[in-house]
């Protein structure tokens, strides 16, 4: 079994949320499902039959932060999942890797399981051991991490899946076999039964393509 994600980013609508929910529902498969639609579309999955996630959470679970969404309340909510760490957060709203580790202490102290997203701009890997360094040496036995190579989302191109292996044994041996491994970038219903048999992976976190209802049932019923 492997894990599916779906980051919606800041796309779809109220009938989308409907039309998704109603039909990937309907969807058999052995992958674990995970979807994470925007803060606001979060409501419309009552009734989801798989599980839900949140884009992201703030670095506390009450107070003055007008604007974020707690971790807490998103527990109550029905997520269970929150990414943390996205390229999009660390790039457009600088999000440094302290701030990275205290959404992740957050989310784990609110009961949330947190995706962590982790990524360089020009292969270098020594950009993933930094962006690392602060949680090495601690339980991450309910953290999941995402690799995505920032120079592939959204892209279409996509490293051999030969380079992929490469790279998540490398972070494998900095974060240690009990935690979950995803590939992200430019993964669609055409190559993800490719990378998806990659020896150490666990799953994937798609972007744009979720939103292809059909293309993303296809994700779901991969076989590996």
């Amino acid at each position: 079994m492997k894990i599916i994600a779906a980051n919606w980013k800041m796309n779809g609508s109220v009938r989308f949320a409907e039309e998704f929910v109603s039909k990937i529902n309907e969807v058999q498969t052995n992958h674990k499902v995970i979807v994470f639609p925007p803060a606001e579309l979060l409501g419309q999955f009552q009734g989801f039959r798989y599980c839900l996630g949140a884009q992201n959470s703030a670095i506390a679970s009450s107070g003055a932060i007008t604007g974020e969404s707690s971790p807490r309340i998103l527990y109550d909510v029905g997520c269970r999942y929150v990414l943390v760490g996205h390229s999009e957060r660390r790039t457009l709203f600088r999000e440094d890797d302290k701030v990275v580790f205290a959404k992740w202490q957050e989310a784990r102290n609110a009961g949330l399981i947190p995706i962590v997203c982790i990524g360089e701009r020009r292969r270098r890997w020594d950009t993933l051991q930094k962006q690392l360094s602060r949680l090495r040496g601690q339980d991450l036995s309910q953290t999941i991490f995402a690799y995505e190579p920032v120079w592939c989302i959204g892209t279409g191109v996509t490293p051999p899946p030969e380079e992929i292996d490469d790279v998540l044994y490398f972070i494998k041996g900095l974060v240690g076999k009990q935690s979950p491994l995803l590939y992200g970038g430019s993964v669609t219903a055409e190559n993800a039964k490719s990378i998806l048999s990659v020896n150490n992976i666990d799953g994937v976190l798609v972007g744009g393509a979720s939103l292809d209802i059909a293309g993303f049932s296809q994700i779901m019923q991969a076989s590996v």
